[in-house]
């Protein structure tokens, strides 16, 4: 059975017409547009996903996709060992963020996330997506992929400075509420994984990298790609987002912590490379400068 004939006979629809996307599948019936997405993850691990979606619909967040269930109620279906889900299709492109006027709706939709992403039932969470102690360990795992090369001994000490931070009482208090705030994440919120539709609204696809974990950490992947070493952007776009959901003084000490951390650096080496890097890598003197500005969210 091929998957198209799969996918009548376990969501009860027609196919009109299909159309392949790089890994998903865009499907149309006579009154509906779905995506066919794959997953290569556990089991649990799909369900915690699928679950997301179904509590941000249940807390009356619009801007992430919806998931359809089987005729037989499952939040998904396997087709020759690989498991899908079936979501509605969110019409229009990517937001360019270099247009201020896309990075600040890309914010303020961020902010209107993080206030639904609370409250998720931890029991249905599957141990390897609870993150909240990761946050030390990835650091550490920054630092060795830096110590290896030649002009990088600025970005290890960094590295061993916001290890320090992360043990520092406020961001553990802030960590510690988010916790028990049961807050989650996106996991990789920037403009390839958002649709800007017709009305100019920003929606959020694409949640498989979603974690329960601070919602700090979306917020500073956000900054690092798009303001990088540039602290007064980034103090301009934390200001916008406190317009929307206001962070506490703990908040604030979490961020920076993550802000300072050279996660933009190591991002382009696991993707290319130091070659890649040598063009992200900060000079002493414009760390120095990006360093002091940020000292004002403390």
């Amino acid at each position: 059975m091929s998957i198209l004939s799969n996918v009548e006979q376990m969501y009860g629809i027609k196919i009109k017409r299909s159309r392949q996307k790089k890994d998903i599948l865009k499907i149309e019936t006579a009154n509906m547009t779905y995506c066919l997405k794959p997953y290569h993850f556990p089991e649990e691990e799909i369900r915690f996903i699928t679950r997301v979606l179904s509590f941000l619909d249940e807390r009356g967040f619009t801007r992430s996709q919806k998931v359809y269930p089987t005729v037989q109620r499952a939040a998904y279906m396997t087709h020759e060992g690989i498991s899908y889900t079936l979501t509605n299709w969110v019409d229009g492109r990517r937001p360019k963020f270099t247009k201020k006027i896309d990075f600040k709706k890309g914010i303020s939709t961020l902010a209107k996330f993080h206030s639904s992403a609370v409250g998720f039932p931890v029991d249905e969470a599957p141990a390897a997506r609870i993150r909240y102690e990761a946050l030390g360990d990835e650091i550490a795992g920054y630092k060795k992929r830096l110590s290896p090369y030649r002009g990088t001994a600025h970005l290890v000490a960094l590295c061993e400075e916001v290890s320090n931070y992360l043990q520092q009482p406020k961001v553990r208090e802030a960590i510690d509420s988010e916790q028990k705030a049961a807050a989650f994440i996106h996991g990789d919120y920037n403009y390839p994984n958002l649709v800007k539709d017709r009305q100019l609204r920003i929606h959020l696809i694409d949640f498989e990298n979603c974690s329960l974990h601070v919602r700090m950490k979306d917020l500073s992947h956000l900054l690092h790609r798009n303001c990088l070493w540039n602290g007064t952007k980034m103090l301009r776009a934390i200001d916008y987002y406190q317009r929307f959901r206001p962070l506490s003084t703990r908040d604030l000490h979490l961020l920076h912590a993550l802000l300072i951390s050279p996660y933009h650096v190591v991002r382009n080496i696991r993707i290319g490379g130091i070659r890649s890097a040598k063009h992200v890598i900060p000079s002493l003197a414009q760390l120095y400068k990006y360093r002091r500005v940020l000292r004002a969210l403390l």
